[in-house]
């Protein structure tokens, strides 16, 4: 079974469709939602879905994660953002990789919602399977036995998804799935897309010369 474990925090204009379309995914999987403290509307719309699973944790989408695996059953984990839409059949693609020697994890490539051409350009890149080019809005997905071997996410407050991926890609191999999940372009567009893109390289720039993520936190607008 995979366990979607989806961290939220002020998330009701995305979960309830994020959930719709989870629940027409083809597969054996449970949905875990794991609140962090949302002040709209989010754990109502969840509550309102039977068949989903949830709880309550301080923010932090690494701190959200680890709660949320630790209450879930499945062999298989499956870290979703609630923006963020599976390719039809994205579940089997998932078991499939999955079930090829020596993978411990991997991610699907991205594309957005809107269609502009410099947000075309920087989801080409995301086919790249690289550290630099892989995050958490990807959809990561690793065995069980891994992510417990490894101690799951840090808690730190952001580049959860960069730091657990150095610790992912010494374990095994890393498969990038090329079909592409479907997020919003929601940061983009409010901050401005070249604004918004200078400054997620930059923080990730930033974290790989050394700089500390609770430093670089001040610079960072966390949604889930």
């Amino acid at each position: 079974m995979i366990s979607i474990i989806i961290p939220v925090l002020n998330e009701s204009q995305t979960i309830e469709s994020s959930l719709f379309r989870l629940r027409k995914q083809i597969g054996h999987h449970e949905i875990v939602v794991v609140d962090g403290g949302s002040d709209d509307e989010t754990l109502d719309i969840v509550k309102a879905f039977s068949d989903v699973k949830w709880l309550c944790s301080p923010a932090g989408r690494g701190n959200q994660m680890n709660k949320g695996a630790g209450a879930s059953e499945g062999d298989l984990l499956l870290f979703l953002h609630a923006d963020t839409y599976l390719p039809s059949g994205g579940l089997s693609r998932i078991e499939s990789v999955m079930a090829q020697e020596g993978v411990v994890a991997g991610s699907f490539s991205l594309s957005f919602e809107e269609p502009n051409s410099l947000l075309k350009l920087y989801a080409l890149f995301s086919q790249i399977n690289h550290l630099l080019f892989t995050y958490g809005d990807q959809g990561l997905f690793m065995t069980r036995r891994i992510y417990e071997l490894i101690g799951g996410f840090e808690d730190i407050p952001i580049m959860e998804d960069v730091e657990i991926q150095k610790r992912l890609r010494k374990m095994g191999r890393f498969v990038k799935i090329r079909q592409p999940v479907v997020t919003s372009a929601r940061r983009f567009l409010t901050y401005g897309i070249i604004k918004q893109q200078v400054l997620n390289i930059g923080l990730v720039f930033l974290y790989h010369a050394g700089f500390s993520p609770f430093w670089l936190k001040r610079f960072y607008v966390y949604r889930s």
